[in-house]
């Protein structure tokens, strides 16, 4: 079996490097398309075509395709030529979706997994150029919020989703939101995230001494979904209320100018905030396995990694009621749920856990582990995928 995963960046997301590294090792071949960022190694199953995006190197790249395709099939090498330089994107635009599909072309995937929805609408010629079946995964902002605020986006989902052989949803919420556009539940197969076993650990429950500051963490990426002013507002009420803490965000991009006034106008917060930019994995994961506490104060959220791989560590998680984050956690069960853009009922939880009785947090902490082993194990991914392919091809 030969699957082509396009991811658009080499490397890419935790998911999908996940993905990748199980798929492989059960002996599935993996052709991997899009832009090398940096060096990554994965094993001898990967197979990475790394495809420049401008310049000299994208024109040599597409010379070298180019000779291949014509070898191969030149009706096929004409017919893409057609396609994509009949469309007003402009001739680099041009240049950049041909050095994308004749490497896909030329290899002959059995699968085609695009890992993103968009793809659909910026390529829209790939069914009519590859003969493979396709796969989608259904994640996250893709799904839950792009196509309400894009109108063309949404059209092409219910154009080109019955064209679709699989689709792979990372929880039952975002499978729910995608057979809104035409996607056939029938086809929709629910693959959680896997957790690795480097995250398999056991952690004391946090100090019960209220002297003791709180470590309190966010990790993910400067976006308004992330909720993080809803969480420095929760912040100002521990501080209202006399508990003492110290919050870290750490998180990818510019940070929001909405929350740099918040730490200015704020004094007394701004002591007790620390914004750590994007870090090392290892230190990330350093950083995560001495806190006290991870809370998710998103809006929006497929199913949050950095949830799954503090529930393994044994960190106690509050995260907010959205997208699937109810499907790996029942409230007081492997951890806290709290509303959507509540900061009162999150300041709430968070002083709630931080006076917790030992025995309760280590109750909490040994229904996350099981949780991860028993739903979101790398096992588990890997069979899922391995079962998913399986009815693609046998469709």
């Amino acid at each position: 079996m030969k699957i082509a995963v396009y991811s658009g960046n080499i490397p890419s997301t935790t998911f999908i490097e996940n993905l990748i590294n199980n798929l492989s090792s059960t002996g599935i071949k993996i052709l991997l398309f899009g832009k090398k960022f940096r060096e990554v190694k994965y094993n001898e199953n990967v197979e990475i075509l790394d495809t420049p995006d401008s310049g000299p190197a994208l024109l040599f790249f597409i010379v070298k395709e180019s000779f291949k395709s014509l070898f191969r099939n030149p009706a096929l090498y004409s017919k893409a030529l057609s396609k994509i330089f009949s469309s007003d994107k402009g001739i680099k635009n041009n240049l950049k979706e041909l050095g994308m599909i004749l490497p896909i072309i030329n290899n002959e995937p059995d699968i085609f997994h695009i890992q993103w929805g968009k793809t659909l609408q910026k390529n829209p010629y790939l069914f009519e150029l590859l003969s493979c079946r396709f796969a989608l995964s259904l994640r996250g902002a893709h799904i839950n919020y792009s196509p309400l605020n894009d109108k063309a986006l949404a059209e092409s989902y219910k154009m080109y989703f019955p064209l679709i052989d699989g689709f792979h949803a990372v929880s039952e919420a975002i499978s729910k939101e995608a057979q809104k556009y035409g996607a056939d539940s029938k086809k929709i197969k629910v693959i959680y995230s896997g957790v690795s076993n480097e995250f398999q650990n056991t952690k004391a429950p946090i100090k019960s001494d209220n002297s003791e500051i709180i470590k309190i963490i966010s990790i993910g990426r400067y976006h308004w979904k992330k909720g993080y002013h809803y969480a420095l507002d929760a912040m100002k009420m521990l501080i209202k209320n006399g508990i003492e803490f110290k919050y870290t965000i750490v998180a990818q991009g510019e940070v929001p100018e909405e929350i740099l006034f918040m730490l200015d106008d704020d004094a007394e917060l701004k002591s007790r905030v620390e914004l750590k930019s994007g870090i090392p994995h290892d230190m990330l994961m350093k950083e995560l396995s001495g806190s006290d506490i991870l809370i998710l104060p998103s809006v929006e959220e497929g199913i949050a990694n950095v949830v799954l791989e503090s529930m393994a560590l044994g960190i106690p998680v509050i995260c907010t009621d959205c997208g699937g984050m109810n499907e790996a956690i029942t409230d007081g069960v492997e951890g806290f749920i709290v509303r959507v853009r509540e900061p009162q009922m999150l300041a709430e939880k968070i002083t709630e856990l931080s006076k917790m009785k030992d025995e309760l947090k280590e109750k909490i902490i040994f229904n996350a582990q099981n949780k991860i082993k028993e739903k979101f194990s790398n096992e588990n991914l890997k069979k899922g995928f391995e079962d998913f392919y399986v009815s693609i091809l046998n469709r």
